[in-house]
């Protein structure tokens, strides 16, 4: 049984590196500003407050209740490529991480989808099939989980002493204000105010404290839709300096999530028997 734990924690270590920690959501599809330049919009992005338009494209994505992902992160691992889809009610998620070659993504490559407590692995542990699954035991259900990492990086931002309006560029395809600043863990911990809400203020300041990070360089693009268009979080931990970008699109959209066809799905079961095998 640790043999088939330690591969999900392994296959797991995609949900942490891709965040999937949802909130409540469900609310009006989110706007999709055009990808070039327009003097009046580019104009009002250029005057945008930015702790007010933080705190507003906080609260909007907060409503949205699917979306997609698309991004790229650095870390002392080497480098990879993401593409994500999300739903928060009901929770699934479909992913696909691409990076070095490892024992248990032997092509770079890591797929896992997961529909309510149930994840699937991309991944032949017993032969003739393709997937794995496993489900998701003890969750807690009664306590309120975390908003999405845009929404997290976003707020955080806001609360930020130097973040600035640095200007507007073209991202995820739609025009949108820049906004940058440093956020230091200390003072988020101590942060008291309404730009960010507790739970996810406790939840950045326990992740970036368990992995060494003090401080962290926090851009948000926001559109002229009020909308998240990307995000990057930059710093040093404990094991060396990291970078992540993302972008963000497909608000509100029928994600088609589905679980890989039963045939080709190993169960829990036939998992662990295979594992057992492997130990004799």
């Amino acid at each position: 049984m640790k043999a088939i734990r330690k591969s999900v924690v392994a296959a797991g270590g995609i949900v942490l590196a891709l965040s999937l920690a949802a909130c409540g959501g469900g609310g009006e599809a989110a706007g999709s500003g055009g990808g070039k330049s327009d003097g009046g919009a580019d104009k009002a992005l250029k005057a945008a407050d930015p702790v007010a338009t933080l705190k507003k494209a906080a609260a909007k994505g907060a409503q949205q209740n699917t979306f997609r992902t698309k991004g790229t992160r650095k870390n002392q691992d080497g480098e990879y490529a993401s593409e994500g889809a999300f739903q928060v009610k009901p929770p699934a998620s479909e992913m696909k991480d691409m990076g070095p070659k490892t024992a248990e993504s032997p092509d770079g490559v890591s797929h896992m989808i997961t529909i309510n407590d149930k994840m699937y692995f991309n991944g032949e542990k017993v032969p003739g099939k393709k997937w794995w699954t496993f489900g998701v035991e003890g969750a807690d259900k009664s306590k309120d989980p975390s908003s999405e990492l845009f929404v997290r990086l976003t707020s955080a931002l806001a609360t930020s002493k130097d973040v600035k309006n640095t200007g507007v560029e073209t991202a995820g395809g739609r025009r949108a204000a820049r906004f940058q600043g440093t956020v230091v863990a200390s003072e988020l911990a101590a942060y008291k105010g309404d730009a960010m809400q507790e739970k996810d203020r406790d939840f950045t300041v326990k992740q970036w404290k368990q992995e060494g990070v003090e401080k962290a360089v926090l851009t948000v693009w926001v559109d002229e839709d009020g909308v998240v268009a990307r995000t990057e979080e930059s710093g040093k931990g404990s094991e060396g300096e990291y970078r992540r970008t993302d972008e963000y699109r497909d608000w509100g959209a029928d994600l088609g999530i589905k679980p890989p066809p039963a045939a080709e799905t190993a169960t829990e079961k036939e998992v662990l028997e295979a594992e057992m095998k492997k130990q004799k």
